[in-house]
């Protein structure tokens, strides 16, 4: 058959096709429903690392992982987007607008709201849910989580969310901006729900949270008085909101809790308390880390022990309605309890999803690693002892899961000569350890790669990012700031060589960042804007009350300079939105963190008076 040359020839041809293909012919035709790509944003998105290459076997693992998903999802979207432009330039018409895009990422105040007597505990994260990240943003179903660290009362939420996030006014009106009334500043981010979640215990939540894939929950640990207790929230919009939309000091108070897996919206919880016959203790330092497509979840205490849990949010066929409880197959009744000098706080675990093996830090400086069959190894990273009290390690690892590496830092090694920054083989059958500046000074937090690094571990350019002291000076003691310290902190770039090995050796690349009283860094966090092919970076000093957060633009290698601004007496760690074209969404590009020891009052403060933590929304268009 030749190819028909106009209308009438197509119909005669359409005429000529089976009668059974021309249901599906016209059904083709037909719009297809759009299905929301839901996305969360938490600390442990910052610790799995998913480049763009490896072995086929490693990137068929990773798809285990939602995170990797959402990190491959949005490198097809920014390409996507760089080829639409290209087609739009090509043939002079103008680019849609459907997709949000990465925006400048200069960062400019805006709005702050007080979360009470404590807010984030440093380096822990708040946790941020999107709920279409193919669509504009939205200002009722994108949310963030806050945890705070105080004891719950009821005046006092020790877990908090927003929404109406995407408003304010500088750099532009906000897309969530409303009328102003007499209880919404109407330029602010609004409370979506606030709870004093307490069991027996009556604690706060010191560490980070983690959200369903569909966000309709949220895992989180309340420690206190020697214990941990584990709880999944199922929360509901409107609990614990008063007629001062920016007030967060009326929370639901949940005590009974539920003995099955509480439904999406009904404001329930579960409790769970994180002990066997042989592992107890509190939790001040370790996260819940998710394995979503399993429903485990795995979290460490301070005693050395590391649990897994199972039907973290009942998503399985077998969990059927069962609340989270502890999953005896896994170690001795539930709990790897790490031994030789391993009695302290652990970090957050890590699974790495192509060797399905756990990562955890340890006070006693060394790295652990737990197989599936609970074989456990450890590698010397720190040289954390009672004399050495920086030497731990108080961060999770970073674990790339393609390229078959862990990272983990420690603020004292050597005999307490300098911190460190270690590179090992998933096995620790190698590894590469570069000196930080002084040792045994100031913890050491988490390092962050470049852009280039997700591109490519053996590309051009590629650096890990890492804050510390330099190599002269005095620090006062403890690290807790103070104008008789005489060290300068410095921005780290540490290099790697052509086959993804860290280069050995004092970093290749460093920053002055000058003196003052601050002299520890929240961990690092970069951000690559799609929409001008630009690399950021974003760092900030723990207790200086000066000039303590930072962005660097790093897209043509180390920067030579940085912007800064004053957060409080620094951040905690700090999560990137999915972003969004500031000039069609004004205000949807965003950071949020809290802002530590915050003493005078939040610029939307609704409680009156002085504040100890801030929750945080920094947009991203001029550093102020």
């Amino acid at each position: 058959m030749t190819k028909p040359s106009s209308w009438g020839g197509r119909f005669a041809a359409l005429l000529l096709l089976p009668v059974g293909l021309l249901p599906l012919l016209f059904a083709a035709q037909r719009p297809i429903p759009h299905v929301p790509a839901h996305r969360f944003q938490d600390w442990s998105t910052r610790h799995t690392i998913y480049s763009q290459t490896g072995t086929s076997a490693a990137i068929e693992a990773a798809r285990s992982d939602p995170r990797a998903i959402f990190r491959w999802r949005e490198v097809e979207q920014r390409e996507f987007q760089q080829r639409q432009l290209r087609s739009f330039a090509l043939f002079g018409r103008r680019p849609p607008r459907r997709f949000p895009t990465r925006a400048s990422a200069i960062m400019q105040s805006d709005w702050s709201i007080s979360l009470g007597t404590a807010g984030t505990a440093a380096t822990m994260y708040p946790a941020k849910y999107t709920f279409d990240v193919t669509a504009i943003p939205s200002c009722s179903a994108d949310f963030v989580v806050f945890p705070v660290n105080a004891v719950g009362s009821a005046t006092q939420a020790n877990l908090v969310a927003f929404n109406n996030l995407y408003s304010g006014t500088a750099g532009g009106t906000g897309i969530c901006n409303r009328t102003v009334t007499t209880n919404d500043t109407g330029v602010a981010a609004t409370v979506l729900w606030s709870y004093n979640v307490e069991s027996t215990i009556n604690g706060g939540v010191p560490t980070s949270p983690a959200l369903s894939v569909d966000g309709t929950k949220v895992a989180f640990v309340e420690s206190a008085a020697g214990q941990a207790h584990f709880h999944v929230l199922a929360w509901k919009s409107g609990d614990g909101q008063v007629a001062n939309l920016q007030s967060t000091r009326s929370p639901v108070t949940l005590s009974t809790f539920s003995a099955t897996a509480p439904a999406a919206g009904s404001g329930e919880a579960t409790d769970l308390l994180l002990a066997t016959v042989t592992a107890t203790g509190s939790d001040t330092l370790s996260s819940p880390y998710i394995d979503y497509i399993n429903d485990l979840a795995y979290i460490g205490n301070d005693k050395g022990s590391v649990f897994r849990l199972k039907n973290v949010f009942c998503t399985t066929a077998a969990c059927g309605t069962a609340a989270p409880t502890i999953d005896t197959s896994w170690g001795v009744q539930g709990a790897v309890t790490i031994g030789g000098t391993c009695t302290g706080a652990l970090t957050a675990p890590v699974l790495d999803f192509n060797n399905l093996t756990v990562y955890v830090g340890c006070a006693d400086g060394k790295l652990y690693s737990i197989s599936p069959t609970f074989v456990v190894k450890s590698l010397a990273v720190g040289d954390g002892t009672a004399a050495k009290i920086y030497g731990g390690i108080v961060d999770p690892p970073l674990v790339d899961v393609v390229n078959n590496y862990v990272y983990a830092v420690s603020g004292s090694a050597g005999n307490g000569a300098n911190a460190v920054l270690v590179q090992a083989k998933v096995d620790f059958s190698s590894s590469v350890a570069v000196p930080i500046g002084l040792g045994n000074q100031c913890n050491l937090h988490s390092p962050t790669p470049n852009n280039a690094y997700f591109t490519s571990i053996t590309s051009t350019g590629v650096l890990m990012y890492i804050g510390g002291l330099g190599t002269t000076g005095t620090v006062p003691q403890p690290c807790t700031g103070g104008s008789n310290g005489s060290a300068n902190v410095f921005l780290y770039g540490v290099t790697f060589g052509a086959t993804g090995k860290m280069t050995a050796g004092a970093p290749a690349k460093s920053l002055n960042l000058g003196g003052g009283p601050g002299y520890e860094f929240a961990p690092m966090t970069e951000f690559f804007n799609s929409t001008t092919a630009t690399d950021w970076l974003f760092y900030s000093a723990i207790q200086s009350a000066q000039t303590n957060l930072a962005s660097s633009n790093v897209t043509a290698g180390f920067p030579t300079a940085f912007t800064a601004v004053t957060e409080g007496v620094g951040t905690s760690g700090m999560i990137v939105d999915n972003n969004a074209s500031t000039a069609t969404y004004p205000q949807a590009a965003s950071v949020y963190f809290n802002a530590l020891q915050q003493n005078a009052a939040c610029n939307n403060n609704a409680n009156g008076g002085g504040t100890l933590g801030c929750a945080v929304k920094l947009t991203q268009a001029a550093l102020q």
